[in-house]
């Protein structure tokens, strides 16, 4: 038996899923779960940890930006206010982590470039071979 509210819950349902802004925004988060899935289901390929972590941004980025388009598909119906919205979406979004400590910025002579690197090599290229020069000179005047 169909009750009224049945009904309302099934009309809003609908008028939820035929906005062209849900239907994109489920679209991309379907896009974005089947490629996070494709990445993890062949594991003997080696997965690429920085590749699957964006993905999975990606898909709950593009879950979050379903539901905002849903909360206004309610609002538009008046089933919402702006000010639900607002909280729902703060909810759903934190605020970038202010809270969080800044990262710390390298001592000074710590950090590390191509230019320190290639000379840290061949001064270490150079004292191997003066010590293979040195070992062959002292072991052929001992002979």
């Amino acid at each position: 038996m169909l009750t009224a509210e049945s009904a309302l819950v099934s009309d809003l349902g609908d008028a939820i899923a035929r906005d062209p802004e849900v239907r994109q925004a489920r679209m991309v988060a379907e896009a974005a779960r089947r490629r996070l899935v494709a990445c993890m289901s062949h594991p003997e390929d080696g997965i690429d940890v920085a590749e699957a972590q964006g993905m999975l941004e990606a898909f709950t980025s593009a879950r979050l930006l379903a539901k905002d388009a849903e909360d206004r598909v309610l609002q538009h119906r008046g089933l919402l206010t702006q000010a639900e919205v607002r909280r729902r979406t703060a909810k759903r979004h934190p605020a970038p982590a202010a809270a969080r400590q800044p990262p710390r910025p390298p001592r000074p002579g710590t950090r590390l470039n191509a230019a320190r690197v290639l000379a840290a090599a061949l001064i270490l290229t150079l004292a191997c071979v003066v010590g293979v020069m040195l070992a062959r000179r002292s072991g052929s005047g001992r002979r």
